[in-house]
């Protein structure tokens, strides 16, 4: 709900400046002074009204990548400021709304500096902005205050767009600090589930010795045994970046350790209960117990942190259909307590814990989710399969 009330704001928000423009457009068009005709009977305004309505629909539509276009708008005001220079039919121009929506384009420019098609277009958006000042100060002794006036615009603007910018690129190495991390971790299991199913293929060549077990079928399980282990291994890699995966070994998580986690939890003064569905026991693979493990254990790190209003915290392991498994833990946290703290972390993507998270349950091709409950408090979930999913070997 706060997502979609926020993509209502910003829209609201847009449509009001797009609409002070254009009243402020119309109202250049139409305005003079006693002695003066107003500015629609000269056709040099038309052309830098058509480039004003150019440049506030730039800004309109606008997105990430869409530099190209902030590029063509300050080119077409400089061209329309020549022509008002060169072509003078009146004593003022049009360019007001065109100066304001070149400004806010500034800003987009800055921020994303380094965007195709380069930098040169904060600086030709500055010279096109400035120029405009030719248009609009043609009275005495308005010059010198004008241009000082947009000048200290253009600084404001680019200070904000320059702050957003390392704000972004802040929250960019912060999310890959966090990605690395589970990397390592992930490298470091790795150890694990290669264990596990390395030592299933020795009991079976150990079993086929001492049976009278076809050996075909022996081989047909180790042969599916050593399938899964690769396929295991691959998975994992798949995830890494980096070639030093660090030192040590961590140990492998299982459904049968949530329960410790919760009983740890419980001791530390909130009152937590843990449900694990038997059918689940022996029926999950190492690697997605092991993500069901991490998924308890960062969501009852965010009751801590986030909801110290909750009294009761569930946690749930439970089958879900034939092939599946959802791994769920709720809290009765009050939503004034945890709303800033916790809604900012699932719907601005901004919560770290919750970005290595999801990495790793997409990663065996699992769905993650983290919001607030209707009814009150806080709800992570993940839906798993029970087995990871098929990587070709």
């Amino acid at each position: 709900m706060s997502g979609r009330f926020s993509r209502l704001v910003m829209r609201l928000l847009k449509i009001g400046v797009v609409s002070m423009l254009m009243l402020a457009l119309i109202a250049e068009m139409s305005s003079h002074m006693a002695d003066e005709k107003p500015p629609y009977y000269s056709w040099v305004s038309w052309v830098q009204f058509a480039t004003s309505l150019f440049a506030i629909g730039v800004y309109v539509w606008y997105r990430p990548g869409r530099k190209h276009w902030i590029a063509v708008a300050a080119v077409a005001s400089l061209v329309a400021t020549g022509i008002d220079i060169v072509y003078d039919q009146g004593p003022r121009g049009v360019g007001s709304a065109e100066l304001m929506a070149l400004g806010l384009l500034l800003l987009f420019a800055v921020r994303h500096w380094d965007a195709a098609p380069g930098r040169w277009v904060a600086f030709a958006l500055g010279a096109a902005i400035l120029l405009i000042g030719a248009r609009l100060f043609v009275y005495e002794g308005s010059a010198v205050g004008g241009t000082v006036l947009i000048g200290l615009g253009i600084s404001t603007v680019v200070g904000f767009g320059a702050y957003l910018r390392s704000m972004d690129k802040l929250r960019r190495e912060t999310q890959e600090e966090v990605r690395r991390a589970e990397r390592l971790e992930l490298a470091r299991e790795m150890h694990d589930f290669v264990a596990h199913h390395v030592t299933g293929m020795v009991v079976l060549a150990q079993a086929g010795q001492v049976t009278a077990t076809d050996p075909r079928k022996a081989f047909a399980d180790i042969e599916e045994a050593g399938l899964a282990a690769l396929a295991s291994m691959r998975r994992m890699v798949r995830m890494l970046r980096d070639d030093d995966a660090g030192g040590g070994v961590n140990p492998l998580g299982d459904l049968s350790q949530i329960e410790d986690l919760v009983d740890r939890f419980t001791r530390e003064g909130t009152d937590a209960s843990c449900f694990i569905s038997p059918e689940l026991a022996g029926a999950v693979a190492p690697e997605i117990a092991a993500t069901a493990h991490r998924v308890v254990r960062e969501a009852l790190t965010n009751v801590r942190k986030h909801a110290r209003g909750a009294t009761r915290v569930r946690v749930v392991v439970a089958a879900a259909g034939g092939h599946g498994m959802e791994v769920s833990v709720r809290d009765d946290g009050r939503a004034a307590r945890v709303k800033a703290g916790r809604e900012s972390l699932a719907l601005s993507g901004s919560g770290l814990g919750l970005v290595g998270l999801r990495e790793r349950v997409e990663a065996v091709g699992g769905q993650l989710r983290a919001q607030e409950r209707p009814e009150g408090g806080w709800e992570t979930a993940a839906w798993l399969p029970r087995e990871a999913a098929t990587v070709e070997v």
